[in-house]
């Protein structure tokens, strides 16, 4: 493949289950893998409840609504974060897309193939829970993360949502990203843990992605809107971020330079239903 056909990585981060902190996560290591000198774009594709603008503290002039509805080209609505994170701000209250129809998806899909040879790495904040907002995304990216904290309930749900794609074929490369771990052992503990039962009744497995630390700092930060890794670069979670984003951009030339990217992927799955 040459130079000129190279598009960027594709990653979703996902959870299943609400409230675990993906949001935080997918703002903060964008940050960071940014600052390595990476060109990032993060996508908010939780479409109808926008949270990635509220943590950087910002209106965004344009959101993906006025994309899906042709008034806007992506371009447009992109805008610069922190250590030049790129970010595609999604809006609250999209009742009218609701129901996620072929257009909308048929519309985003050609707005981001535009995108895909302008970063490195295209980043996916997926919306909560298992629906089609999330799995088109998801099944459309070459590595997917799934972000758990350790209860019971977020663990259930982590599992769901592997089981979801580990029945689309063939499957993007998967990890678990422990967040809000009380040690690095519970951490480790966790991963274990899920990844046998993973082993045990999907015949798979799930790769150790890494893990953040359970710290006020991210509190702190999130109720002054700005990102714990830029308000308190020196924090326990900050230091985990930073060290997953030097861990997880090991293989991202090779994912960025070989197969088929984001807008083919998911104009697939939208040639597949009709």
């Amino acid at each position: 493949m040459s130079a000129d056909d190279a598009r960027a990585a594709v990653w979703s981060i996902t959870s299943g289950k609400g409230g675990v902190g993906k949001t935080t996560l997918s703002l903060n290591l964008g940050i960071a893998l940014a600052k390595q000198g990476l060109q990032v774009l993060l996508m908010d594709a939780d479409l109808g409840l926008a949270n990635v603008d509220i943590l950087l503290g910002v209106s965004p002039d344009k959101t993906v609504q006025d994309l899906l509805s042709g008034e806007a080209s992506a371009l447009d609505v992109v805008v610069e974060g922190p250590e030049g994170l790129s970010v595609l701000p999604a809006a609250s209250g999209m009742a009218e897309h609701d129901a996620w129809q072929i257009e909308d998806r048929h519309r985003l899909a050609e707005e981001l193939g535009r995108l895909e040879r302008g970063y490195d790495l295209i980043l996916i904040d997926t919306g909560a829970g298992i629906s089609a907002k999330v799995t088109d995304f998801v099944l459309a990216s070459d590595r997917m993360f799934v972000v758990a904290v350790p209860e019971p309930t977020s663990i259930a749900d982590a599992y769901a949502m592997v089981k979801v794609c580990q029945q689309d074929a063939p499957a993007p490369q998967m990890g678990l990203i422990v967040n809000r771990a009380r040690s690095p052992r519970e951490a480790f503990a966790l991963h274990q843990k899920f990844d046998q039962i993973v082993d045990r009744f999907l015949g798979t497995h799930i790769d150790r992605s890494g893990y953040v630390l359970e710290d006020i700092a991210v509190e702190q930060a999130s109720r002054s809107q700005h990102p714990v890794f830029v308000s308190h670069p020196h924090s326990a979670a900050s230091r985990c971020i930073e060290q997953l984003a030097k861990d997880l951009s090991g293989g991202l030339e090779t994912l960025k330079t070989g197969g088929p990217g984001l807008f083919e992927k998911l104009m697939n799955r939208i040639a597949a239903e009709i």
